[in-house]
């Protein structure tokens, strides 16, 4: 018998994981949010029809509390020769017993999803063996479409291959890979920070309009402007780009942004900017009898009327 835990939030590498360890054998699935440990003991203990152990997986781990986990521990202690057990979850605390056990009797595997440049560069391989050729800037740009969500990506490389013929191109990207949320978010906060008022403004509508709320719109907006203080302070001071990515926790793709945005931008602007932020969250808080979403808008045409006329 072998137990595995698969853990991570990269489902696409647990899944191929689990198809390596399958062998063709058939599976027996669980799901710990709606199954009890003692099923799972159950079918670890059953013989399949073909005469050898069973292969049992239990996705979603996190749902078993302590006492539930307890009862594989258990089964660990003494269990079924021929079967083997995959368990799949987001992460274990590392004093958790099942971690140990797992550790000395079996494997452990963990599972972290890229993003930023790294996800760009699984991208641009995966679209490879479809036949598509994906320059990386192309799929930085589609990362950013899907706000880093690897199991989107593969699914969009997949879409691209088929109404693609040779190299896909930044328009082809746009065309065909719908933003999300969080991606147009990203967006609108670039806009803001490039002081591009028709921009900003058209991404706020879209935003407001799909009622994201005014107080996570303002964080955004805080957050950009500070990394663009800090960013600034990095590049004045000669730090070169893979500094400048660790200093800022951010991938290097969005260093360079940054790096085109502070160029435009003086220290006045910045404090100017960050003023008009901490306006926006006093009023948004209370501050002001004007409804939230005018405030923002008010607060976007300001952050954004020295740098950029409202008509480029």
């Amino acid at each position: 018998m072998t137990v595995y835990l698969l853990l991570g939030d990269d489902e696409e590498r647990k899944k191929r994981g689990v198809e390596r360890l399958r062998k063709g054998r058939a599976t027996d699935s669980y799901d710990a949010a709606e199954t009890s440990p003692e099923a799972v003991v159950s079918a670890c203990n059953s013989p399949s029809l073909f005469g050898d152990g069973a292969f049992v997986v239990v996705g979603n781990l996190d749902a078993w509390n302590a006492a539930q986990k307890a009862k594989i521990l258990a089964y660990l202690g003494d269990p079924a020769p021929d079967s083997d057990l995959v368990m799949l979850g987001a992460k274990l605390g590392a004093r958790e017993k099942l971690l140990a056990a797992v550790n000395e009797s079996g494997e452990v595997h963990n599972f972290k999803q890229p993003t930023g440049k790294a996800l760009a560069k699984w991208a641009v391989g995966h679209a490879r063996k479809l036949g598509l050729d994906l320059p990386e800037n192309v799929a930085e740009e589609l990362v950013l479409r899907c706000s880093d969500d690897k199991a989107r990506v593969m699914g969009e490389d997949e879409k691209l291959a088929l109404y693609v013929e040779g190299t896909a191109t930044l328009e082809d990207v746009e065309a065909l890979v719908a933003p999300n949320l969080q991606s147009n978010i990203f967006k609108f906060v670039d806009a803001v920070g490039a002081g591009d008022r028709r921009q900003a403004l058209g991404l706020l509508e879209v935003l407001l309009g799909t009622g994201e709320p005014p107080l996570r719109i303002l964080y955004m907006i805080r957050r950009q402007f500070r990394l663009l203080a800090r960013a600034k302070a990095l590049v004045d001071a000669g730090v070169p780009h893979p500094e400048m990515a660790s200093q800022l926790k951010v991938p290097p793709f969005v260093v360079r942004k940054l790096e085109d945005a502070v160029h435009n931008t003086s220290e006045e602007d910045l404090e100017r900017a960050l003023a008009l932020v901490f306006d926006l969250e006093r009023g948004l808080k209370g501050g002001s009898d004007l409804a939230d979403e005018l405030q923002i808008e008010l607060a976007v045409m300001g952050l954004s009327d020295d740098r950029r006329p409202a008509d480029q």
